[in-house]
């Protein structure tokens, strides 16, 4: 009986494993394109929101 367990512990694995590879989810999400991958790309950078602000 444990064998039959760790069969199908193994197999569930090995599905988890194929889906994160395939990129398969259970849920949905929404991937937004063109987005800049650090505040250089940003052409908005010069705001406040980007600096540093010290409270006294």
């Amino acid at each position: 009986m444990i064998r039959l367990f760790q069969i199908f512990g193994a197999m569930v694995l090995s599905v988890f494993t194929y889906s994160g590879y395939r990129g398969w989810s259970m849920s949905s999400y929404n991937e937004l394109k063109n987005v800049p991958k650090s505040i250089r790309e940003n052409p908005g950078a010069y705001r406040s929101m980007y600096q540093r602000y010290y409270h006294k």
